[in-house]
């Protein structure tokens, strides 16, 4: 009798260590899962913030080149480009909305830094602040830092470990612009 008790107590023990090794490892594969797919979000919309903000800044700086504070070969007339502002600032503020559900605090935090350079690169297209060439290229440069560590930020939070090249780090950024030879 007792070698019977001890064989039943061995397959009971034997399920409850199947049944526990079983539940913890679809668990685990559960929350791989759940990751993935929330990275896969997240990726998306950074990479719709970054696309939307960045044709938002393109707009702003062919009105800028329209009023001689930029030099780009495609300067568009002020009704059409404040057209194409009004509606790129739209999706803009549509994809900053996933940054704010889906990004990390950092990530969020450079996206609204970078998102307020491209407003005061606005204000110049617009007429709404004053300057010079000049001040055009300054916070044009003020933007492009912020979306440098707005990528920076995005690609940690996405768990990039690639190194990424800042703008000001970059030979050939630095080099000679073939379109100024």
């Amino acid at each position: 009798m007792s070698g019977q008790v001890f064989t039943l107590i061995g397959v009971l023990v034997g399920a409850a260590g199947s049944y526990v090794v079983t539940a913890l490892t679809e668990r685990a594969r559960w929350n791989r899962e759940l990751a993935t797919r929330w990275d896969q979000h997240r990726l998306e919309s950074y990479l719709r913030y970054a696309d939307a903000i960045k044709r938002f800044v393109s707009v702003a700086g062919r009105l800028a080149a329209e009023k001689g504070l930029f030099n780009l070969p495609q300067p568009v007339g002020e009704e059409s480009g404040l057209e194409m502002l009004a509606q790129a600032e739209m999706d803009r503020g549509y994809a900053f909305e996933s940054v704010l559900l889906m990004g990390d605090p950092e990530t969020i935090s450079a996206a609204r830094s970078m998102q307020r350079w491209a407003w005061v690169l606005e204000q110049f297209a617009r007429g709404v602040r004053s300057g010079s060439a000049e001040d055009w290229t300054g916070a044009y440069g003020e933007f492009q830092e912020a979306r440098d560590a707005f990528y920076i930020s995005a690609r940690k939070s996405l768990g990039v470990s690639a190194p990424f090249r800042l703008r000001a780090e970059d030979p050939v950024i630095m080099g000679p612009d073939p379109r100024q030879m």
